[in-house]
């Protein structure tokens, strides 16, 4: 596992830095096709009841809710090294998530569809060296496919109180179809939004969006962009997941949605006269303010996805 981890912690650092320009799909679950989307839905609030729990005196993994797609994990003593909770998913994909101490938990979304899962916490100890704190290893089987893209987590962060829910309500509110709320949202990101060089520029590892800010602002980089949208679909019980990989040589952030006629829909989206291609929201912006229209780019191929949140 130490090897794994000094692979895992190098992969971190590439991505962490989501400076974009602009496949290894996940073995998720074929669940049933998920119900239209209705203004009733209800924001689920990911819970840590203390059910099943693996813990020490200072950090804690709470896998109660495991099936309904994520953990909660915590770190309640202090710590001046650096943390990271790391999960091996059933195909060997690994992912790493940044953990604060002092208390401050952290929702884990369980992403690459049944198996058996390892979910650690893990502290620095010098170079690329980390050593396990405590860890699971659990087989999942998730009560629905679906859950882990409805749920809120560390990198799709927002809460029922997020200034961006009312907002995709009432982009919303005429919307006859998943469909239509799905074009509602998506181009208000995209027409409204503008790249922010600056940040791409500055950029820290580490870096995960304020997504009411990024709303405020009203720009930001690849990872601000899909970030949005995704929970904006999400807290109208959209399906969505963010997905993370290389467009062409840039690391970079884009999102994919449920259609009912196609499934996930991945990579870039260009929707128009019933055609679903691929998700983009960042590059069909800026496709729109360089060229004045918005226009289907042609270099869907250069898409790698990596990672599934």
């Amino acid at each position: 596992m130490r090897s794994i981890m000094k692979i895992a912690i190098l992969m971190l650092i590439i991505l962490l830095l989501i400076a974009c320009s602009s496949n290894n799909t996940g073995s998720n679950n074929s669940a049933a096709t998920p119900a239209e989307a209705e203004s009733t839905f209800v924001i689920p609030v990911p819970s840590a009841p203390g059910i099943d729990v693996e813990s020490d005196e200072n950090a804690s993994i709470d896998f109660s809710n495991i099936e309904d797609g994520y953990v909660i994990v915590e770190y309640s003593g202090k710590s001046d090294k650096a943390l990271r909770v790391v999960v091996v998913a059933p195909h060997g994909e690994i992912y790493i998530y940044a953990l604060s101490d002092g208390g401050f938990s952290e929702i884990i979304p369980i992403t690459e569809g049944d198996g058996e899962y390892t979910i650690g916490v893990y502290e620095h100890r010098g170079d690329d060296d980390y050593g396990r704190v405590i860890s699971i290893t659990t087989d999942v089987v998730l009560n629905d496919g679906f859950l882990p893209f409805i749920h809120p987590n560390q990198f799709v962060r927002f809460t029922k109180d997020s200034e961006l829910v009312p907002l995709a309500a009432e982009l919303t509110k005429n919307a006859e179809t998943v469909d239509e709320k799905i074009e509602a949202v998506y181009n208000y990101v995209v027409d409204n939004f503008t790249y922010d060089y600056d940040l791409a520029a500055s950029v820290q590892s580490g870096y995960i969006p304020n997504l009411d800010d990024v709303l405020h602002r009203k720009e930001g980089i690849c990872f601000d962009y899909s970030a949005l949208v995704t929970a904006m679909l999400r807290s109208q019980g959209i399906p969505t997941r963010l997905e993370i990989g290389y467009h062409g040589e840039e690391y970079h952030a884009w999102i994919s949605k449920y259609c009912d006629v196609n499934g996930w829909v991945e990579n870039r989206f260009h929707y128009g006269d019933g055609v679903w291609n691929r998700m983009d929201p960042t590059v069909e912006s800026t496709d729109r303010r360089t060229h004045n229209s918005r226009k289907e780019a042609r270099d869907d191929d250069t898409y790698r996805l990596m990672y599934n949140y």
